[in-house]
């Protein structure tokens, strides 16, 4: 743990007039995406006073705009745009060189930079904290309610704000949000999944840990090689990645499960962004949370699928978001909607066949983080966190953008797979790709 000299904290807004209630499409009921921009001293001298100002000024320009950030959160379904202010810290780190905090930091430790928990589960809809390292460098580590908006939302709400910092007026009206995606996608009705009304409570968690995997050009290379086949043209690199880690999810899974012969399923999720789904495309503008989840499926009849087979799988999944997908959305069906029909309808459910286990991903990959310039410079690095989530795994772009950095949280047992299988990868010993084909 780094020495804090000090932290300050407030409340930051500028909204000119009363602004109209935000409604919301709730994803998680407690969740907050978050997200750390890392950035060297941009000259020797460093004036981190006169950075704050700067970043506080602009923040409240910014918020003028995006004003349901400034507002707080009710009824875990809408924000009440009353000017509250988003919450800003800064904190002044005591002999840290922000090289060792790229390089060393564990994943534990880079949650001191980001001002809310993941599961904080408070009505504020934006937390910022900004943290001042002795070498001059800046760490901006945004945190933003899942019950308000999406991922997609967050980054460009931080073009934004860093376009104000810079003073590019123009840039910030051609960012311009509209607010409307709730009267185009309503928020849907749980009452048959939850009739209490209320969204479920989560579970005491788990021990869940977190590693960072590094798939640079060389290792993707082999893996869109591994799954690529007749039915597999031109994988992704996402897709690459996606299969290998489900792969060994699924290997973890079978080691740990004894199922007597009883046939189960192993799902992946991906979330999917419904904007350029929806017809005609909705603009990245349109903030609020316009994801939704596509998912993929094998049972334990199949004899440990290999990655070609899986990624068919995942690319098929992902194929079914589709507009009519969307439209069912607009129509106010839900995710949740969506997996009763499949279990209705889909043949892997056949006999009463139940999920065994599940993984989830979400892909920031191509989110455009590495561009946010606050006036000194674009990112050296922007990671995310931890959350105390089994089997979700978050995938950034490096900053080279060539390579793919996957977040995984999972409990320690199963991590061990994925862990020996990517040193097996990582020593260019490609066995671990052709063994099971």
């Amino acid at each position: 743990m780094a020495n804090v000299l000090g932290s300050a904290k407030q409340s930051c807004s500028t909204t000119p007039e009363k602004a109209p209630a935000f409604v919301s499409r709730p994803i998680s009921p407690t969740t907050y995406i978050h997200i750390i921009l890392y950035y060297q001293a941009f000259y020797h001298h460093h004036d981190s006073g006169e950075t704050s100002r700067k970043l506080k000024r602009s923040l409240s320009d910014a918020l003028a705009t995006y004003y349901p950030l400034a507002g707080r959160i009710r009824e875990n379904s809408w924000v009440d745009c009353n000017d509250a202010g988003a919450e800003y810290v800064e904190a002044w780190f005591n002999n840290v060189q922000l090289s060792d905090v790229i390089e060393k930091s564990g994943t534990e430790e880079l949650k001191q930079y980001v001002p809310v928990e993941p599961c904080g589960g408070g009505d504020v809809p934006l937390a910022v904290q900004v943290s001042f390292f002795s070498c001059g460098g800046t760490a901006i580590g945004l945190c933003l309610s899942h019950r308000v908006a999406d991922a997609m939302s967050l980054v460009t709400f931080i073009n934004a704000w860093a376009a104000a910092c810079r003073g590019e007026t123009k840039t910030i009206a051609l960012t311009q949000p509209t607010f409307s995606l709730a009267s185009r996608f309503p928020p849907a009705d749980f009452s048959k999944y939850f009739p209490s009304g209320a969204l479920p409570p989560s579970p005491p968690p788990p021990t869940i840990v977190t590693k960072r995997f590094v798939f640079d050009e060389q290792k993707l290379a082999a893996l869109r090689k591994a799954v690529s086949g007749p039915l597999m043209e031109k994988p992704t690199r996402v897709e690459a990645v996606s299969a290998f880690i489900w792969r060994h999810f699924i290997k973890a899974a079978r080691s740990k499960h004894n199922l007597n012969g009883e046939e189960r399923i192993f799902a992946a999720t991906h979330a999917v962004d419904i904007r350029p789904r929806a017809s005609p495309p909705l603009p990245h503008q349109f903030f609020g949370n316009a994801c939704a989840r596509a998912m993929a499926m094998t049972t334990t009849a199949e004899i440990e699928p290999d990655y070609y087979k899986l990624a068919i799988k995942l690319r098929d999944g992902i194929r079914k978001s589709d507009a009519d997908y969307v439209t069912r959305l607009e129509n106010g069906d839900s995710f949740l909607k969506y997996y009763a029909d499949n279990e209705e309808n889909d043949p892997a459910f056949k006999d009463g066949r139940k999920i065994l286990e599940m993984c989830g991903f979400t892909s920031w990959y191509r989110l455009p983080a590495y561009e946010v310039d606050y006036g000194w410079g674009k990112p050296v690095w922007v990671s995310v966190i931890g959350v105390p989530h089994k089997n979700l795994i978050f995938f950034l772009g490096t900053k080279s953008g060539d390579g793919i950095e996957a977040w995984v949280n999972m409990l320690e047992e199963d991590m061990a797979i994925i862990e020996h299988s990517y040193h097996l990868l990582n020593k260019l010993d490609h066995t671990v790709l052709s063994q099971d084909k």
